[in-house]
């Protein structure tokens, strides 16, 4: 259990050594206040287990990115020679800048190119608090195509982030929160709503909860009613800068051009612009989008 990063005793370790060297460690008074309730964190039962070396090694296994990770081992050197092209020969590279970090880490460490574009950034932020957000509002984006782990990357996150801030974060699916807020309106062939319960009632709780992963989130429902009310949730939560995580199999931009997605008829031109600058996490190998520069 991590400890309290601030503990004068234990130094964040979350454990301490006993001067007598016959006697086993012990776990320090701090991580009491840096448990984590989870089942305050409504994790469903496939993901209470997540968590990032978990993560970590079922990626290296998974038989989606296998093929990719092999492609970045045999052609790390071919990138490493499109760097040291000339530009007016080889062309510009898109985001050059971070490419060249990629390469250069790749070769300290393998595991810096074939680990989920943008997910080693995620995990420093979740775990050491460390990221500069382009938007000022802690907002990621996590896609890949269905299967691929973005929803377990997304709670391995919330977990972290959760025990080195010592607040409970949720996990809440956008499919069943959309469907709840449907049975709110009133409809006399299915009688859903039979507790009166309201949109207000719903969304409230998790307008200011410290941190939420919103999974699923392209599988929110096309009702006008239903985006306005996620519309009004992520501007609030833009306006407190509550850390928000949306998993996805497409990402930002493929959304907004996805036909009969709920914002795209809500026309809310400042919330589109913030869901796009939001930070992204592919689930690809971080090298896989440049091995097709040459």
């Amino acid at each position: 259990m991590r400890g309290r990063p601030d503990c004068p005793d234990c130094l964040g370790k979350g454990f301490l050594v006993d001067p007598d060297p016959r006697k086993s460690a012990r776990a320090c008074a701090c991580t009491q206040e840096t448990r984590v309730d989870e089942a305050q964190m409504e994790l469903p039962t496939r993901y209470r287990e997540a968590d990032f070396l978990t993560f970590w090694r079922w990626w290296k296994g998974w038989e989606g990115s296998q093929k990719q990770q092999r492609a970045v081992v045999e052609q790390l050197s071919s990138l490493e020679a499109l760097l040291q092209t000339p530009e007016e020969i080889a062309g510009a590279i898109q985001d050059r800048g971070r490419l060249e970090k990629l390469v250069l880490a790749s070769r300290q460490n393998l595991q810096h190119g074939t680990r989920p574009l943008g997910a080693e950034e995620l995990h420093l932020w979740a775990t050491k608090g460390k990221h500069r957000f382009r938007q000022g509002w802690e907002l990621w984006h996590i896609s890949g195509v269905p299967q691929s782990g973005n929803s377990t990357l997304a709670v391995a996150a919330l977990r972290a982030w959760s025990e080195r801030t010592g607040k409970v974060g949720r996990f809440v699916s956008a499919r069943t929160l959309s469907q709840k807020i449907k049975n709110t309106y009133y409809d006399v062939r299915s009688f859903q709503n039979t507790e009166f319960v309201s949109v207000r009632d719903l969304m409230e709780p998790l307008k200011n909860a410290p941190c939420v992963v919103l999974d699923e989130w392209d599988c929110l429902d096309g009702d006008t009613r239903v985006a306005a009310a996620f519309a009004e949730w992520l501007t609030h939560r833009y306006h407190e800068n509550l850390p928000t995580l949306l998993t996805a199999n497409l990402g930002p931009l493929e959304l907004d051009q996805r036909e009969n997605w709920a914002f795209t008829r809500h026309q809310d031109a400042s919330l589109s612009k913030r869901l796009e600058g939001a930070e992204r996490v592919q689930m690809v190998p971080a090298l896989a989008p440049w091995l097709n520069s040459f």
